[in-house]
């Protein structure tokens, strides 16, 4: 088998669902598995999938065993040749698998791709550097230079660190480092696993060229607990990288546990913003959109009217590729709201705003 897809889920089924989606479009003429690794979700996650899909192997775990456990656990299981971990709230291309492996000939080790938000923002942890005290210290204060990757992000290239949301590798590299490092819940186990990589002689290789859409924050919310988890999993990585520094580690302690507290006084500063048209692309005329949006425009192509508005994808019109790259373009655009749509009309995906989740409309 080639490829053995492991998504790890809590609490997010429309997601994971609409992820699945777009997988099976793109493993359409793969040898492959796609692996579903429930943590306890209370959303009913695994029936509803099963009530959906006959071939996806899901695996139900009778507590949130985290991250990188979940992931391991699934990985012995798998029988592909690669591996591909990937966040349950993303939609990937049709030809993504097919620009990896062209690109693993090239090169062995770990890889990633271009990621933008549902609102078609770059998300800059698709390539990073090591983290390092200073580094860190400038994030943290709003100063990212040093801590993400200058490699431009639409290039390719080898980079220190890609997103545990993306990430392939081949199964026998994979155990050869050591998987991931158990210690880690959530964030930070990526970060370790391409150090293992980096330090074994591999190459961490960032795919700038294909982009896939990561809806940050639906799997996981910033709130206090979020930032607990991802300073937490910095004062871990640490900790493993330079355990015989005290003074250092103390310092990171503190850091953590300051970025903790001043998150806890945040506020959220959405509006709630009032668009004056609703746009559906698509060759179809839905009329259940109708009950929620009231009058849609039907549209089959991208123009100047796009504007102040809400749009909403029809995936059985257009491709996952023209979505993400009509995502990606329209972004420069100011107020716009943008809807995923279900292939089977189920349901409409928002996209998230700031810390907010996005809303799901069951049609």
């Amino acid at each position: 088998m080639n490829i053995s897809v492991i998504i790890v889920t809590y609490n997010c089924k429309v997601f994971v669902d609409y992820c699945i989606q777009s997988l099976l479009i793109a493993l359409k003429n793969i040898e492959s598995e796609i692996i579903v690794i429930d943590n306890n979700s209370n959303d009913q996650t695994a029936e509803f999938l099963k009530s959906r899909y006959e071939n996806l192997i899901i695996i139900e775990n009778e507590i949130n065993l985290g991250f990188s456990k979940a992931n391991n656990k699934a990985s012995k299981l798998a029988k592909g040749d690669y591996l591909f971990f990937l966040n349950p709230d993303t939609i990937v291309p049709e030809n993504i698998f097919e620009i990896f492996l062209k690109e693993h000939t090239k090169y062995k080790g770990i890889y990633g791709c271009r990621m933008i938000d549902g609102r078609g923002n770059f998300l800059k942890e698709s390539k990073r550097n090591f983290p390092t005290i200073f580094n860190i210290i400038k994030k943290l204060f709003g100063f990212g230079y040093g801590y993400y990757s200058q490699l431009k992000q639409d290039s390719s290239g080898q980079v220190s660190v890609l997103s545990g949301a993306n990430m392939l590798i081949n199964k026998k590299i994979f155990n050869e480092i050591g998987c991931f490092n158990e210690d880690y819940f959530m964030f930070g186990e990526d970060i370790e696993i391409c150090l293992k990589s980096y330090k074994n002689g591999y190459e961490n290789h960032y795919i700038g060229n294909i982009s896939l859409i990561h809806f940050k924050g639906e799997s996981t919310v910033a709130d206090t607990k979020y930032y607990k988890n991802f300073y937490g999993a910095m004062a871990i990585y640490f900790k493993n990288v330079y355990s015989s520094n005290r003074i250092l580690l103390s310092i990171i302690d503190a850091i953590a546990n300051f970025m903790i507290t001043l998150n806890k006084f945040k506020f959220d500063r959405n509006t709630n913003h009032i668009y004056n048209k609703t746009l559906l692309l698509s060759n179809n005329e839905i009329l259940k959109l109708n009950n929620y949006f009231g009058n849609i425009i039907l549209k089959q192509s991208v123009d100047k009217s796009f504007n102040n508005c809400n749009v909403i994808f029809d995936p059985n019109f257009l491709t996952f590729n023209e979505i993400i790259e009509n995502v990606n373009s329209l972004n420069k655009q100011k107020n716009i709201n943008f809807y995923f749509l279900s292939t089977d009309f189920l349901y409409l995906i928002e996209a998230s705003k700031m810390n907010k989740k996005g809303k799901i409309v069951f049609l």
